[in-house]
């Protein structure tokens, strides 16, 4: 669009103008109006009555000499009163051409400032118009591209991000909330089902073992969830130097990969730089890296832990998945398709790495793998 004059311009421009314009006719308006009355006020001094010693009368008692002796110093007499007559009509005239410009400025600088700021009028009412329930509404301020309209689309730009954050947080409670119900449905079906009056040891055993399995699924999700709320509520001051490549030392040698029948591998560079960042918060997303690597994977599989300058990459042999389905898995509770059910998978362990790198300012990548897997990428900033 093409950028037009901005408001400070064009009210500058108004009362750059008014002005002029009301200026000029002061001065216009002054002097033709002096000049009159002085012709006026000659022209009766000339025609007017005589004082009673036979001199014509002139305004302002003056008394006009006419003796033949005298006729010089009544030339320069008449000319210093018209003089006086002159000034005196120009400061009258004045006071009211001021008088007057004052009030049709403050008459154009009223009308002008309403026209200029009608559009603040439509931004407060629409802002103070929209709530939780409609936040569809926009301003959509028209006409020119000034300030007030760029402060229009900031605030749409607002409204737009809020209204994804809600929907977002909507769906990701309906999606914990069938999460939670989940395992507590198993639960109920495996004591209404699994214990009847009659059930023998075997039978208790079983639903014993379900019941402890579905607990430690409900107790993961809730940790997860605090880690994921935890994540979301920022940083503060709670940041420190740490060094990555010594976590993922860590969390790789603790993970259980053997148990998976998966080879985990630590690839780094001899020195690298140190990171800022909160130190719980930073082993979690490492921990949910590789964690993610071994359980959505295959048997003989790998995962290949790289720290280098520019931060972390995990990568992993797994299922194909899909090239455009790959960036979502970062959504709540989003699998992909033909992924195990199994074990105690939240849903939210790669939704908890994009949120602390999201606290943290740094970038997260996602791709999938040609033979399968995926290869995650965190772009750290360094102290």
């Amino acid at each position: 669009m093409r950028r037009t004059w901005s408001i400070r311009a064009r009210t500058a421009l108004v009362f750059a103008a008014a002005a002029m314009a009301l200026a000029t006719g002061v001065v216009v308006f002054t002097n033709v109006m002096s000049i009159s009355r002085a012709g006026t006020a000659f022209a009766v001094a000339s025609a007017g009555p005589a004082a009673d010693d036979g001199t014509p009368a002139v305004p302002g008692g003056a008394v006009a000499i006419t003796s033949p002796g005298a006729d010089e110093a009544a030339d320069d007499q008449g000319a210093l009163l018209a003089v006086r007559l002159v000034a005196v009509l120009q400061w009258q005239w004045s006071a009211v051409g001021i008088a007057g410009a004052g009030v049709v400025a403050g008459g154009v600088g009223w009308y002008v400032s309403r026209r200029m700021l009608r559009p603040i009028d439509a931004i407060t009412t629409t802002a103070n118009r929209i709530t939780a329930s409609n936040l569809h509404e926009r301003i959509a301020l028209g006409g020119p591209d000034d300030e007030l309209r760029r402060l229009s689309r900031t605030v749409d730009d607002l409204l737009d991000r809020l209204e994804s954050a809600f929907e977002s947080q909507r769906r990701f409670v309906a999606q914990a909330s069938h999460e939670l119900r989940t395992p507590l449905a198993v639960q109920r079906a495996a004591l209404q089902i699994g214990l009847s009056d009659d059930a023998g040891a075997v039978e208790i055993g079983t639903v014993r073992a379900e019941l402890l399995e579905q607990n430690r699924r409900t107790e993961h999700l809730v940790e997860s969830l605090l880690v994921l709320a935890e994540a979301d509520r920022g940083l503060g001051d709670s940041t420190e130097a740490l060094d990555l490549r010594r976590i993922a030392h860590e969390v790789a040698t603790g993970s259980a990969g053997a148990a998976h029948g998966v080879t985990v591998t630590v690839n780094d560079e001899p020195a690298v730089p140190a990171v800022r960042g909160e130190p719980t918060l930073v082993r979690q997303l490492v921990v949910n890296l590789v964690t993610n690597a071994l359980e959505y994977n295959v048997p003989g599989g790998f995962v290949d832990v790289r720290v280098d300058d520019d931060g972390l990459t995990v990568e992993n042999s797994g299922p194909v998945v899909p090239a455009e389905t790959a960036p979502l898995l970062v959504e709540p509770f989003r699998r992909c398709p033909g992924a195990p059910t199994g074990g105690r998978h939240s849903g939210l362990g790669l939704s908890i790495v994009a949120s602390i790198v999201q606290a943290h300012g740094w970038r997260l990548d996602l791709t999938a793998r040609e033979g399968g897997g995926l290869v995650v990428r965190v772009g750290v900033s360094r102290m």
